[in-house]
């Protein structure tokens, strides 16, 4: 890709070269970003965003970043880059996806993770079914890193967990926990079975409580969609149905809450280490 630019002498005490200002809507830089907010395009490039200073300063140094672009508030900050375009304020609220923008983004590549390393792994896993509110997703990867989760395995209709809404609620936890996405999760089921991982469905169809259940060493809690919960095919694939209970007059509870109930649950009995 050919980048349209404009060689800048802003000069950084911290970093030392020069910066590539950006002063069009029609750089392709600009339009690659505008590209990104689309799944389509960030499965084809392997490439996400990530906004917010914080939540750029948070990116690991094991995970590759593309490049950063910020307005020149940032030009002297240090960053694990030095590839980095500034433009107007003018422009990067055109490509921000926040309402009140802080004026720097970075485009970071995916890592490829190794899904038999990481089942072969003794723990507890998460699959999620068909969610579909970024913001619940984004709660439910934070939880899991939390408690040292070792994987979570998301279904093929369940919401890209690389759209800017879930990383930025996932506050940076995004990069310390592996994901697997487009999973077909019947078959995943099959593959946990083989190598004696159990899985336990969070569903109402059952008298279990999660309260009086002993987990096994190595397990899968399963979360389904905020409406409809978990496909009934993949209920009936599931070791264990079981139930979190609830003393008021709710007959349910939000998709994020309920799983991390349910991993608070699972990590005083295992151990997450």
């Amino acid at each position: 890709m050919q980048y349209l630019y404009k060689n800048a002498r802003i000069q950084s005490s911290k970093q030392r070269g020069f910066y590539m200002l950006i002063e069009s809507i029609h750089n392709n830089i600009i339009k690659q970003i505008i590209s990104l907010q689309d799944k389509k395009n960030r499965d084809e490039q392997k490439l996400f965003i990530v906004e917010g200073y914080k939540q750029v300063q948070d990116i690991p140094e094991s995970w590759d970043i593309e490049y950063i672009i910020c307005t020149e508030k940032y030009k002297d900050i240090s960053f694990h880059t030095d590839k980095i375009y500034i433009t107007t304020d003018t422009i990067f609220k055109k490509i921000a996806d926040t309402k009140t923008p802080q004026g720097i983004l970075a485009v970071v590549k995916k890592q490829e993770i190794d899904l038999e390393s990481i089942s072969n792994n003794k723990g507890f896993f998460v699959i999620v079914d068909s969610l579909q509110d970024p913001g619940n997703l984004g709660s439910i990867i934070r939880t899991a890193e939390a408690y040292n989760c070792k994987g979570i395995f998301l279904s093929k209709n369940t919401v890209d967990a690389f759209s800017s809404k879930v990383v930025r609620s996932t506050m940076g936890t995004i990069f310390n926990v592996p994901i697997f996405q487009e999973c077909d999760i019947n078959l995943l089921l099959e593959n946990f079975k083989k190598k004696n991982i159990k899985t336990y469905a969070l569903a109402l169809q059952t008298d279990k409580l999660i309260t009086n259940t002993k987990f096994e060493d190595s397990i899968a809690i399963i979360v389904g969609n905020e409406a409809n919960g978990i496909s009934k095919d993949i209920l009936d694939n599931a070791d264990n149905l079981i139930k979190i209970e609830m003393l008021g007059k709710t007959q349910s509870l939000n998709a994020s809450i309920a799983c991390s109930i349910a991993i608070y649950e699972i990590s005083k009995q295992i151990s997450v280490i």
